[in-house]
């Protein structure tokens, strides 16, 4: 039964996948390579990122958040197992 669940995840997945991939084909998404290449720098102003290049940005400190989060996840739930297999 527990295989059966991720089965047809991945078939949905898949499914949908394809899904978006013909429509992008069908609709030209992949037609224009060129301009594809900087889309991503488009507005990008790279030089206001030099100016305090010491100072930490808040999206730092929340990554820093998360992962501190996820490290104290990871060891209650190795400390749970230590000592729940002790008695």
């Amino acid at each position: 039964m527990y295989y059966i669940v991720w089965i047809i995840l991945v078939a949905i997945s898949l499914w949908f996948s394809l899904i978006g991939f013909f429509w992008a084909i069908r609709t030209g998404q992949f037609s224009d390579q060129e301009r594809a290449r900087y889309l991503p720098l488009a507005g990008e102003d790279l030089m206001a990122e030099v100016r305090n290049p010491s100072r930490w940005s808040r999206e730092v400190y929340a990554v820093a958040i998360i992962l501190g989060m996820g490290l104290l996840v990871l060891l209650f739930t190795v400390g749970m197992v230590l000592f729940q297999n002790r008695r």
